[in-house]
């Protein structure tokens, strides 16, 4: 028998298969998971986490909420480039503006929670009417919601987690506010204005009968602190005119 070289057949060169869920370049990923998958392997994990903490920092956008409310006495630019751009008619007298002192130079109040906190005396007064006990080297209180025997902030240790004292309104405190407060009222350039002070709005905001003791978390956070009704008065500012 004749000897010959025997060559192996030439053989097609061996397709490399695409793990699942692989992305050639330009071609669109399946869902945002795939999309970091495939990230993660072409550059690794540092641009994976790199780009979640970007939209981290982005967050859902949102429509801002209006600071000034949707009455004639609100809303107007000062000039008349600004008013002409929005459809004022910059010819036509401005609507009168809440004036910021009343008529013995008191402070108008602004309509929000930002300068009607609660006072030192305050929170001593609140804290005496709550049941407290001695316990752990310091003095608990009983949250008004769930019952349990929390301490001051200044108090709490990393073993008490989010669960210490707060000062909540049982009533709403804008509601509260206006509801009880009385307004004081005198007249402006021939105009009448009704407003409440600073001083009697923080009055009632301090009043002792509506507040209670809760703990920051869970009972005084959470989907609670995110539906409070003052949340809806923050943003809107007050306009005094009557008439």
């Amino acid at each position: 028998m004749r000897a010959h070289d025997e060559r192996p057949a030439e053989q097609a060169p061996e397709r490399t298969r695409r793990p699942a869920g692989a992305v050639r370049a330009g071609e669109p990923c399946a869902s945002p998971l795939a999309a970091l998958s495939a990230l993660q392997r072409t550059a690794g994990n540092a641009a994976v986490v790199q780009l979640v903490t970007a939209q981290r920092m982005l967050g859902p956008q949102r429509p801002k909420r209006k600071a000034v409310s949707d009455s004639p006495y609100g809303n107007r630019p000062v000039s008349a480039r600004q008013q002409a751009a929005q459809g004022f008619d910059p010819d036509m007298p401005r609507a009168p503006e809440l004036p910021s002192r009343g008529p013995r130079d008191e402070i108008i109040w602004s309509g929000t929670r930002d300068d009607i906190g609660f006072t030192p005396a305050t929170t001593t007064a609140v804290l005496d009417a709550a049941p407290s006990q001695n316990a752990n080297g310091r003095t608990e209180y009983a949250c008004a919601e769930c019952g349990t025997y929390i301490p001051r902030l200044s108090d709490a240790t990393p073993a008490d987690g989010n669960r210490h004292v707060t000062i909540d309104h049982i009533t709403e405190i804008i509601a509260y506010v206006q509801a009880n407060a009385t307004a004081v009222n005198w007249q402006v350039d021939g105009r009448n204005v009704s407003a409440i002070t600073r001083a009697e709005a923080k009055r009632w905001a301090n009043d002792v009968a509506n507040l209670r003791v809760l703990c920051a978390q869970p009972c005084n956070g959470g989907t609670r602190a995110a539906h409070s009704a003052s949340r809806d008065y923050d943003t809107n500012k007050a306009v005094w005119w009557t008439g």
